[in-house]
């Protein structure tokens, strides 16, 4: 899994077709999403995970990065092979100018 900022998440979101997943509680989520991801509370990742394409580009954030890591590191033991962490989460994005929209 690497960790990627909000810059280089534009990047791949614009370079490769990818699956942007929210995994933190309804209420965070309320207050705003990236326009593009999915929301799968963290409580339900590892089960959620085991239907998914593994050969995808899987981008997980929270908040801060630390519940995102974890799914990632779920992914990775299920053998998913470009995992990504948005490192610092909505705060990052939210810092480097980059909006959420409501759901």
């Amino acid at each position: 899994m690497l960790n990627i900022t909000p810059q280089e998440l534009k990047i791949l979101m614009g370079k490769y077709p990818v699956q942007v997943v929210d995994v933190r509680k309804d209420h965070e989520v309320a207050q705003g999403i990236i326009e593009e991801a999915i929301h799968v509370p963290m409580s339900l990742v590892n089960e959620w995970l085991d239907s998914q394409d593994r050969k995808s580009h899987w981008i997980f954030y929270c908040h801060i990065g630390v519940r995102s890591g974890q799914a990632g590191l779920f992914a990775e033991g299920l053998g998913f092979e470009n995992v990504y962490n948005l490192a610092g989460g909505v705060v990052a994005w939210h810092q480097s100018d980059y909006k959420l929209i409501k759901l």
